[in-house]
């Protein structure tokens, strides 16, 4: 059967997110250090229709099925307004959204 129901993690306060079919999946990737991945929202399969939120739900779900999770970009309309800012390198090697 199919993945319905999909679980986006976020990267600190990056858009950098990663969409599981399970919740709290172990085989996420480390996130770029200093932050972790946090469960963000859990989303159905039409409301990832359209690119809308940063990746093709296709695409998405061939990754998942082939190592567990995929990542993507998060859009604003995911994010929120914490998006807005593009992603940039801090002098501690993190990312930041100054």
């Amino acid at each position: 059967m199919a993945v319905q129901r999909f679980y986006v993690y976020r990267s600190g306060v990056t858009n950098a997110c990663a969409l599981t079919g399970a919740k709290d999946d172990p085989r996420l990737p480390p996130a770029v250090a200093p932050d972790s991945w946090r469960f963000w929202m859990q989303i159905g399969r039409l409301q990832a229709e359209n690119d809308r939120y940063g990746f093709n739900i296709q695409a998405a779900v061939d990754e998942i099925a082939a190592k567990g999770y995929s990542l993507f970009t998060g859009t604003q309309k995911l994010l929120g307004r914490d998006a807005a800012a593009p992603s940039t390198s801090s002098s501690q090697g993190g990312i930041s959204n100054a």
